[in-house]
Order: structure tokens, then C-alpha cells, then sequence
């Protein structure tokens, strides 16, 4: 099973933070998002309210996201993170080929909240 680890920073406003994850290229999986040790979604992530962002700097936000590939057509796996509410909307994009068809990729991305 492959794996991606990344860390990333989002730079934060006043307003609400919100997580959408998407899943592409047809392929299955499920996410489970956490803050401070608390989980806050499992399963399908859709404009998931993170929290304040003045409440949110200096915090992290975990994610874990696994993707079993079950496209016949391809072996591609990819995951898109979309946070909004901060100084600027970002998407975070990563892809894995895996190497055999029914394999997975975990995605372990770990999101810093600046000012």
C-alpha cells in the first residue's frame, strides 16, 4: 500500500474554515478529519466546518484520506482538499499510481493554521 505525507499551512481570517475532500478518477475511499485530537468527520467530507479562524491559528488539522482503486480503466488515485474561509479559498491537490489494480493509497495530509 502506498502512502503520501504532507504538511501544509493555511493562512486564516475571522470567519468559518470549511474542508470539502474530493475523491477522483471514479475511485472509492473515505476520509477521517481531526482537530486537536477530536474527530470532526468520517466517511464523506463536504464543506465540514472546521471552526473560527481566529479560534484556529496555531492548530492542526489532520486528515486522513484512503483510496482504493476500483476503476477498471485506470490506477490512478487522486485527492482533492479544498479549504475555504480563510484569507484566500486553497486546493490541495495529490495523486499516486498504485501499482497493481485493487491496491490503495493512504493520503496523510496535516494542515497548519497561520495568520
Amino acid at each position: 500500500m502506498k502512502r503520501v505525507s504532507k504538511q501544509l499551512e493555511y493562512q486564516v481570517a475571522d470567519s468559518i474554515v470549511e474542508l470539502t475532500i474530493t475523491i477522483g478518477n471514479a475511485q472509492m475511499g473515505a476520509s477521517r478529519v481531526m482537530l486537536g485530537g477530536k474527530v470532526l468527520a468520517t466517511g464523506a467530507v463536504t464543506e465540514e466546518k472546521i471552526g473560527r479562524g481566529s479560534d484556529l491559528f496555531g492548530k492542526e488539522l489532520a486528515v486522513k484520506t484512503v483510496v482504493a482503486d476500483v476503476n477498471d480503466s485506470t490506477n490512478l488515485t487522486n485527492v482533492k482538499y479544498l479549504l475555504t474561509g480563510g484569507k484566500a479559498n486553497q486546493e490541495f491537490n495529490f495523486e499516486e499510481t498504485v501499482d497493481q489494480h485493487g491496491d490503495a493509497v493512504i493520503y496523510r495530509v496535516e494542515f497548519n493554521f497561520k495568520r
